[in-house]
């Protein structure tokens, strides 16, 4: 997956923007600077049909992409575009400017935001999406988080600036993050699992009675596993920067990986955190 090379750009502009008496902020939405007297926002949605082994894509700039499961067996997407500008008239003019683009086909849905080259608009899209069973999902964003629910299917989450954030979910995961966290609870431990971040901690929850393999480590932080609240785990590795084991005689990969900051794994519903 293509990430983008100027990832230092929002520190930058908090720099630059320090003593001008502007309220910044970068979070779980997205890059915002809200000095901004006018603004602009309107709705979006489509309803797709995408075959069962087929791939839903998202790719954001700006603003936090959230999933959920579908009800029936098409795909959901809603979208919230919001720009800020000197006015509201100048805001509604930008607002016109950003594209969500569609590619459609029968076994792939992709979207993309896309802003106007050379010229730098203060907007946020935040994306809602429902998706049906074992679809398979790819979201990427730049400045928002990633946040899943109790989704069943393959899965690759990724953000630069932001979380990534899951619950209750079921089949191979990808999550990743160059200056956020990462906090997943599984479901249920189908396939292979994949943490990373770098500026940023770990959290991972299993069920205690799944069947993996795990490989824990970390530079600048600590690895803290639980040591009860499996049915059963065998340690072959434990230090305070790396852990190899496995949980109820073995199974798929788990593996989770850090530069800057903590990782902890623990049994769904253990008192330890």
């Amino acid at each position: 997956m293509t990430r983008p090379t100027l990832r230092l750009l929002p520190a930058l502009f908090v720099l630059a923007f320090a003593g001008a008496g502007c309220d910044i902020n970068v979070g779980d939405n997205g890059f915002s600077m809200d000095f901004a007297a006018g603004k602009a926002q309107d709705e979006w949605s489509r309803t797709y049909t995408v075959a069962a082994a087929g791939r839903l894509e998202i790719v954001n700039v700006n603003g936090a992409i959230t999933a959920t499961p579908a009800d029936g067996g098409q795909v959901e997407v809603r979208a919230e575009r919001i720009v800020k500008a000197s006015s509201d008239e100048a805001a509604s003019q930008a607002l016109k400017e950003i594209e969500l683009a569609e590619t459609v086909s029968a076994d792939r849905v992709r979207i993309e935001t896309r802003a106007p080259k050379g010229r730098r608009i203060n907007h946020q899209v935040r994306y809602f999406v429902k998706v049906p069973k074992g679809l398979a999902v790819t979201f990427e964003n730049t400045n928002g988080a990633v946040r899943l629910e109790n989704l069943e299917g393959q899965i690759v989450a990724s953000t630069v600036n932001g979380g990534v954030r899951g619950s209750g979910l079921k089949g191979p995961v990808r999550a990743s993050t160059t200056n956020g966290g990462v906090d997943i609870a599984m479901a249920a431990v189908t396939g292979e699992v994949q943490l990373e971040t770098t500026n940023g901690g770990i959290r991972l929850e299993l069920p205690r009675d799944a069947k993996a393999t795990l490989d824990a480590s970390c530079t600048n932080g600590g690895i803290s596993v639980a040591e009860s609240g499996w049915a059963s785990m065998e340690e072959t590795e434990r230090s305070r920067r790396r852990f190899r084991g496995t949980l109820n005689g073995g199974g798929p990969r788990i593996s989770a990986e850090t530069t800057n900051g903590g990782i902890r794994i623990r049994a769904a519903g253990s008192e330890t955190s």
